[in-house]
């Protein structure tokens, strides 16, 4: 009973980690789709460290209108994450096919922001525009928010070549 217990824990494991899929930031979009509704996607989990700075996994809906996705880490049913929704998204460094229906307000779309980590998350989906649901999966760098103490800096030191050149002007 025992050696059969191991033996089913051991597969689980084995088929969980044969299923992940690693993503690189910057290699562009790559393909995904759902089959079954509320279920995880064909290739999920999708796995990848972020060695410093901050990453935005993006997931944008394609070809049929009307699909919702969910992000999950942990798997489905684990801890949701992000939901996606109808926007118009800013460009991506990609330009690809997916480029597209990532601009396009009538395809659902995600973003979700992490920074230095290891990650796996699971996407499904509702199915809505038809099954299988196909749609398009991102790693990308984003670039970093300044913190406020900058901004004041900046202002600070167009303030002194303001000045500087307001003096000059009444010699």
């Amino acid at each position: 009973m025992k050696s059969q217990l191991f033996a089913a824990v051991l597969l689980a494991g084995v088929s969980t980690f044969a299923s992940a899929t690693g993503i690189v930031s910057g290699t562009g979009w790559q393909e995904d789709e759902i089959s079954i509704a509320g279920t995880a996607s064909l290739n999920s989990a999708w796995t990848f460290t972020v060695a410093s700075g901050a990453e935005a996994f993006r997931v944008v809906d394609c070809c049929a209108v009307g699909d919702v996705y969910k992000l999950w880490a942990g798997g489905v049913g684990g801890t949701l994450l992000a939901t996606s929704t109808f926007y118009a998204g800013a460009p991506t460094a990609d330009g690809g096919l997916y480029e597209s229906y990532w601009l396009d307000s009538t395809f659902s779309k995600l973003e979700y922001l992490v920074g230095p980590g290891n990650y796996s998350f699971t996407i499904s989906g509702d199915g809505a525009g038809g099954l299988p649901a196909g749609f398009g999966v991102q790693l990308a760098t984003v670039a970093p928010v300044p913190e406020p103490e900058t901004y004041a800096l900046m202002l600070a030191g167009l303030a002194v070549v303001g000045a500087a050149a307001r003096r000059r002007k009444a010699k």
